[in-house]
């Protein structure tokens, strides 16, 4: 009987009932194994309710089971999964992703996890399993923690993968396609893609710093548009949303992918997660226009806060003026713009926050395809903000499980920089920004949800412009949706 390896991408919390991307971390790390040969299968909880079912029966004939978090609260889902599969069978347990790159030692600490791929494992997962298959040591693969006799052993960092061109296709066959979707933009089926990695700027907040070291590497154009007309023809994908943290980085190369969109006349739409204020201000206007005629329809840009002392405490590198102009002049070319910002960083101040709120409400009205969305700071381990928010009183945690509190959801409770009050106007902004404006709807994919949108949305809109953060009887609905829906 042929031996597999699972995969499983674990829920990311009350949102994931608005709409669920492709699992893209696992498809990388599953590229590999996949067109060596070996038997893989991917199984996510967001889309499987009965995922433990589906797990105990994949475990009979299963070598390897891996998994992938985020700080938050995947943690506490993957968690779960490994002690299920522990408990069900005596196969190796992998953990990767960004949490466990960020705190290796303290990931693999943990009882039902066996290894850690610290760093990218788009090649360090084969090497796992062609070891284990051949009965060999595992220090010679770069990137692990793993243990050993009970003791935990480490291999060296292993380094970023510098040509991103080599990396095989997604085995987008292992999952069902239509469980998933970029955006929603009336286009058909739609996934997300991602052709470059990390990011050469240095925002204070970013796990990006750490992680991928302050470094961005990009595929070449001729691959990107490869990579594009592969699942534009063979999966039949109508919309991507590419969610590179920063895929203008380059605007040459970016430049050559809009220009080969238009010249090769492939037929979709897109958005980008990832673009920054002065990169886009360096953008042409001629340039501007090719991107719109190539199909994208949606940009988002990281603005992060209204005051400019706040900008340049988390090493922004813009400031408030510079966002003001350049969405003027985004106001003429994309459908969709969406802005985002953060708030409770260590020494932000009410008066602070409020010119944030300000500074959104302004760009709404001065572009009306304007989607501000407000997200509560998230303290990345290793980040420089980080350090600062550990002198702030912020108290590291101990367990594991701990980490997945720290979310942009429930972070502010472990802030002691941030009193009642701070808090109760943090959540107001954070829930009623998602629903304040017209604009939200190409996030949400199910319609009924957006039904619910549309009559939420007058309310939304006058407890964010207003501050009205009392009785938030809202986001308990929401929360017991999304519990009756998991």
């Amino acid at each position: 009987m042929e031996r597999k390896v699972v995969l499983l991408q674990p829920r990311t919390g009350e949102w994931d009932i608005a709409g669920i991307r492709p699992p893209d971390s696992l498809l990388a790390v599953a590229a590999e194994p996949y067109h060596a040969g070996y038997g893989v299968q991917i199984i996510d909880q967001r889309t499987d309710r009965h995922w433990q079912r589906t797990l105990r029966r994949s475990l009979k004939d299963a070598s390897l089971f891996g998994t992938t978090s985020m700080t938050g609260p995947q943690i506490r889902y993957a968690l779960e999964a490994s002690k299920f599969v522990k408990e069900n069978s005596d196969i190796p347990v992998v953990w990767g992703g960004v949490h466990a790159s960020l705190l290796p030692e303290k990931t693999i600490q943990k009882k039902h996890i066996d290894i850690v791929v610290k760093g990218e494992g788009d090649y360090a997962l084969c090497e796992i399993i062609k070891a284990l298959e051949n009965k060999e040591e595992l220090d010679g693969i770069k990137g692990l923690y793993f243990k050993k006799d009970g003791v935990i052993k480490r291999t060296g960092d292993r380094p970023l993968i510098s040509d991103l061109d080599n990396l095989k296709d997604m085995p987008y066959g292992l999952v069902d396609l239509e469980n998933y979707y970029g955006f929603d933009v009336g286009m058909g089926r739609s996934i997300t893609l991602m052709t470059s990695r990390g990011c050469p700027f240095r925002c204070a907040f970013c796990y990006n710093t750490v992680y991928n070291k302050n470094r961005w590497r990009g595929m070449s154009a001729e691959r990107t548009l490869e990579l594009i007309k592969r699942v534009v023809f063979d999966f039949k994908v109508k919309s991507i949303y590419f969610q590179d943290d920063n895929f203008c980085a380059n605007v040459k190369r970016f430049e050559k992918i809009v220009n080969g969109i238009l010249k090769e006349k492939i037929e979709f739409v897109w958005g980008l997660l990832g673009a920054r204020v002065n990169t886009l201000s360096a953008i042409s206007d001629k340039l501007m226009v090719n991107t719109v005629k190539a199909g994208c329809k949606n940009i988002d840009v990281g603005i992060e806060s209204g005051s400019n002392r706040m900008l340049e405490l988390v090493s922004k590198d813009v400031n408030v003026s510079e966002a003001i102009t350049l969405n003027k002049r985004l106001s003429k070319y994309f459908e969709k713009t969406k802005y985002t910002f953060i708030m409770g960083v260590p020494s932000e101040t009410e008066e602070e926050l409020l010119q944030t709120v300000k500074l959104a409400t302004r760009l709404s009205e001065e572009n009306s395809h304007v989607l501000p969305l407000f997200f509560i700071y998230c303290a990345y381990p290793g980040t420089k903000l980080y350090n600062m928010a550990v002198e702030y009183g912020f108290k590291t945690p101990i367990k594991l499980e701990e980490w997945s509190e720290i979310n942009y959801e429930t972070a502010y409770l472990h802030y002691p920089w941030i009193d009642n009050k701070r808090a109760k106007m943090m959540r107001n902004f954070e829930f009623s920004s998602m629903f304040a404006s017209k604009n939200n709807e190409y996030k949400i994919r199910s319609n009924w949800h957006k039904v619910m949108a549309r009559i939420y949305r007058p309310f939304a809109k006058a407890r964010f412009e207003h501050n009205i953060y009392q009785f938030p009887v809202e986001r308990s609905m929401v929360r017991i949706l999304s519990r009756a829906l998991m």
